[in-house]
């Protein structure tokens, strides 16, 4: 049997109860600016299978020009090259753009309190997150690509609050039964 709940607990669980009961979710905003993200085809190197093999990936351009353009990423522009398989996904370097100066701000809906590292303010539109693909002939040669980038762009990440990460290449292997 359980320890019996002081009077406390048991007004702190009814508040809380009552606060579900009565919480009605933010209405969706209508009419509201859409950013629309362009998006570039691009060259790029497989890391598996044979070294000449070259697939076109679809890579922001806001990206690109964040991380110094296709020559740094060992990328090229598309030149017919067949798409990436349906579920696969390119080696692709990440970077969140931090604020120097985090701010505590409420959410909208459940006005509960959170703090905000990233870049600007809630609503200002400015972008701080950033993506592109990055190719490289080997594992190693991948690795140092990236700390090149890495380095050049620390500058852009704004403190000890902005990150940059790499996530590696997933590819669907398949093969047909017949002979």
């Amino acid at each position: 049997m359980g320890r019996r709940k002081s009077v406390a607990e048991l007004q702190k669980q009814l508040q809380y109860a009552q606060a579900r009961a009565a919480y009605k979710p933010p209405a969706l905003e209508e009419g509201g600016t859409i950013r629309k993200q362009s998006k570039t085809p691009v060259k790029y190197g497989v890391l598996v299978g044979s070294a000449a093999e070259s697939l076109t990936v679809q890579a922001s351009t806001a990206g690109l020009a964040f991380f110094g353009g296709l020559a740094p990423l060992g990328l090229a522009d598309a030149a017919g090259d067949p798409r990436m398989a349906s579920g696969s996904h390119p080696s692709v370097i990440k970077a969140t753009v931090g604020d120097g100066t985090p701010s505590r701000v409420r959410a909208k809906g459940s006005n509960r309190p959170y703090i905000r590292y990233a870049q600007g303010t809630r609503g200002s539109n400015v972008q701080s997150s950033f993506s592109a693909p990055i190719s490289a002939d080997s594992g190693t040669a991948l690795k140092t690509k990236f700390n090149t980038v890495a380095d050049t762009i620390k500058g852009k990440l704004g403190g000890s609050y902005g990150r940059v990460w790499l996530e590696p290449e997933r590819l669907v292997l398949t093969e047909s039964g017949g002979n």
